[in-house]
C-alpha cells in the first residue's frame, strides 16, 4: 500500500490549480482575445465539393493557408474524394479579395440577399480554385450559430441540475459535505477544461462537449470510489482525526486509480494514433479530462472534506 501524506499538500493543491485556471483565462482573453470560434458555435460557412483525386486534405488546406483563410477540412468519402469544407464568417473578405483579383472585369454586381451573394462568392473561390465546375459544390450553405446558443443554454441547465440532483444524492448517501466537495471538484474540471481549451485555442464543437461531459462522469465515478472508502474507515472502531483518514483511504484506492486511468488512457492513445483527424481534439480533451478528474479526485475533493470539518472544528468523519 502506498502511504503518501496527501493531507500536507491540500492547500497547495488547491492553490495551484486556482493559480492554473486564473492564468488560463486571463492567457486566453488576452493574448487569442477570448475562446476559438467554430462553425456550429458562432455561424459560418459550410461547403461539400467533390474534387479530382489527385487533390487531397493537405491541398485543399495548402490552398486555403495561402490566401490566410482558416478553414476546416473534413473527407467524407475517400473513395469519392468528397470533402466538407467549413469557413468562419471572419474570412469573408478574403474570400472577397481572392474573387476581385480573379473575376473577370465585366460581372455584374449582385443584388441579391446578402447571404446568398457571400454563397456565390464561396462557389466562385471554390470553382475558380480547385479547378472545378458548379456540378462538383454538391452544397453550399451559411450556417447560423443556432446549435450554439441551444447547446449553451442546454449545457448549462444541465450542469446545474446536475450538481443539484448530484448533491441531493450525496447528501443522502454520505453526507452534505461529501456532496459539497465533489461539486467543488466537479466545477474545479470545467473551469481547468474550459481553461484548456481556451489557451490551445481548441474549435467548441459537439465531440468537444461529449468530451466534457465523459470528464464529469469519469471524475465523480473516482470521487465516489475515494468516498466510500473514507465512509468504510470512518466506520472503525480506531478513531483518528479526518486528515489521517482521508490520508489513509486515498493511499488504499490509489493503485486502482492509477491502474484505471492508465488503462483509459491507452484506449485514448490508441483513438489518437489510428483515429481520424477530426478527432484529436475529442481524444485531446478526454486525455486531459482523466488526468485532471484524477487529480480533483484526490487533490481537491478529498482535501475539501478536512477543511469542512477544520471550519466546523469536527475532528472526525
Amino acid at each position: 500500500m502506498f502511504n503518501f501524506n496527501f493531507s500536507k499538500y491540500k492547500y497547495l493543491s488547491i492553490g495551484f490549480s486556482f493559480v492554473c485556471i486564473i492564468a488560463g483565462f486571463i492567457y486566453t482573453f488576452t493574448v487569442h482575445k477570448g475562446f476559438a470560434h467554430s462553425l456550429d458555435f458562432n455561424g459560418g460557412l459550410r461547403a461539400v465539393v467533390v474534387l479530382d483525386k489527385s487533390l487531397g486534405r493537405g491541398d485543399i488546406e495548402k490552398f486555403f493557408k495561402e490566401k490566410e483563410i482558416e478553414a476546416i477540412v473534413i473527407q467524407l468519402d475517400k473513395e469519392k474524394n468528397h470533402y466538407q469544407i467549413d469557413i468562419g464568417l471572419g474570412a469573408v473578405p478574403k474570400i472577397e479579395e481572392y474573387n476581385n483579383i480573379n473575376k473577370p472585369k465585366n460581372t455584374e454586381s449582385n443584388t441579391i440577399a446578402k447571404s446568398r451573394v457571400t454563397i456565390d462568392e464561396l462557389i466562385f473561390m471554390l470553382t475558380h480554385g480547385f479547378k472545378i465546375s458548379d456540378e462538383n459544390i454538391l452544397s453550399a450553405d451559411q450556417v447560423g450559430a443556432v446549435v450554439g446558443g441551444e447547446l449553451t443554454s442546454t449545457g448549462i441547465t444541465l450542469l446545474f441540475s446536475t450538481l443539484a440532483i448530484m448533491t441531493v444524492y450525496l447528501s443522502f448517501r454520505f453526507q452534505f459535505k461529501f456532496a459539497l466537495a465533489a461539486s467543488v471538484a466537479l466545477i474545479h474540471d470545467l473551469l481547468f477544461a474550459l481553461a484548456v481549451i481556451g489557451v490551445f485555442q481548441i474549435k467548441p464543437s459537439v465531440p468537444i462537449i461529449a468530451a466534457l461531459l465523459t470528464l464529469f462522469g469519469y471524475s465523480i465515478n473516482d470521487t465516489i470510489v475515494i468516498f466510500d472508502r473514507i465512509r468504510e474507515n470512518s466506520n472503525s472502531k480506531v478513531k483518528v482525526s479526518t486528515g489521517t483518514m482521508i490520508n489513509v483511504s486515498i493511499n488504499q484506492t490509489l493503485g486502482r486509480t492509477i491502474n484505471t486511468s492508465f488503462t483509459t488512457l491507452i484506449s485514448i492513445i490508441a483513438l489518437i494514433i489510428g483515429g481520424a483527424v477530426e478527432l484529436y481534439d475529442f481524444a485531446f480533451v478526454l486525455t486531459f479530462g482523466i488526468i485532471i478528474g484524477t487529480y480533483s479526485s484526490i487533490f481537491i475533493a478529498s482535501p475539501i472534506i478536512e477543511i469542512y470539518n477544520l471550519i466546523f472544528q469536527k475532528d472526525t468523519i
